[in-house]
């Protein structure tokens, strides 16, 4: 099984965008199409909308075709400097941090930490490219052919970077590894370019996001509110939009949608690496991108309480109005 890893990506080592740069974080995970097919789906409710997720953790205890596969890709990948996120130690971290949190008790009441539902899904890491892995095994006759699918997703955008499907040839007696090898082989140097592709767009024009905010009907103002700003009445939709054209990488990002209590910005390129409130350069998502400007809304002239509601690496909704 190394061998086909180590066949897929060796070119990607000669790739110069990393020399000077913090690699992105990475993934492999199987995908929802394989976790769907072989029924690895847990349900969980959102905010009372019932939602399907993969069940990773059920998958890697019970299919040991995928295990296998997903840890030879992550131990390439760790090997030639990148920095790796381990699904199935990620998994026994968050398993361990549940028996954890429910023997923690308030010192005064006894009173349990709570967490619902989708608190406890969104608890978990936080990589910035996700290799999704589908393989299938189809009997034709006596033989057997596979099917592999390597689809490189980015964790902000939810876009497709890179992604192919192979098939190797049929046989009746070869190993299961010698069949992947086959289908892989047939589309590594595609998958390798769009991969190559997409990190130079990162690095020359930033991570791509979406924000999205929107007003109660409790809000003491809305976006079409007149304020002063720089000796010129403006309303504050436009105010909104003069800090996304200071705050952007290169002034990017797209205004996809407004009226009196919507905003939503879509294709706004972020930084990839920021200062936290220590001060220390961290990795930048939505949710970290967009906390100044909730802290300029809740300060002179507009102080308005402004709810925000991370929604994944790459989204990030903020309500103004109330908490």
């Amino acid at each position: 099984m190394k061998k086909l890893i180590l066949t897929l990506l060796a070119t990607s080592v000669a790739c110069g965008v990393f020399a000077q740069a913090k690699k992105p974080t990475i993934m492999v995970v199987p995908s929802d199409a394989w976790c769907i097919r072989n029924g690895f789906i847990q349900e969980f409710n959102d905010q009372g909308v019932v939602k399907k997720v993969c069940d990773y953790q059920a998958a890697m205890q019970n299919n040991a075709d995928i295990r296998t596969l997903v840890a030879a890709m992550g131990d390439f990948m760790a090997q030639q400097d990148f920095p790796i996120q381990s699904l199935e130690q990620e998994l026994k971290r968050l398993q361990n941090q549940e028996v954890d949190l429910s023997v923690i008790t308030g010192k005064e009441t006894g009173a349990i930490v709570t967490e619902n539902d989708y608190e406890r899904i969104i608890r978990r890491a936080k990589p910035d490219i996700r290799l999704d892995l589908d393989f299938e095994v189809r009997r034709i006759g006596p033989k057997r052919q596979v099917s592999f699918n390597l689809t490189a997703i980015d964790a902000y955008s939810s876009k497709i970077i890179s992604g192919n499907t192979g098939v190797g040839s049929s046989s009746s007696g070869a190993a299961i590894e010698t069949l992947l090898q086959e289908a892989v082989l047939s589309f590594k140097d595609n998958f390798i370019a769009g991969l190559l592709r997409y990190f130079d767009d990162l690095f020359n024009n930033g991570r791509e996001i979406t924000v999205y905010m929107q007003c109660f009907d409790s809000s003491p103002i809305d976006f079409e509110t007149e304020f002063d700003y720089n000796g010129q009445t403006a309303e504050l939709a436009d105010i909104i939009g003069v800090w996304f054209e200071e705050n952007t990488l290169n002034g990017r990002f797209s205004e996809a949608e407004r009226s009196t209590n919507i905003l939503r910005y879509n294709q706004v390129r972020i930084p990839l690496y920021g200062k936290s409130l220590s001060g220390r350069e961290v990795a930048i998502d939505a949710t970290a991108f967009a906390r100044p400007l909730a802290n300029m809304l809740k300060k002179d002239p507009y102080n308005v309480v402004v709810k925000t509601v991370p929604k994944g690496l790459g989204e990030i909704w903020l309500f103004l109005g109330e908490k």
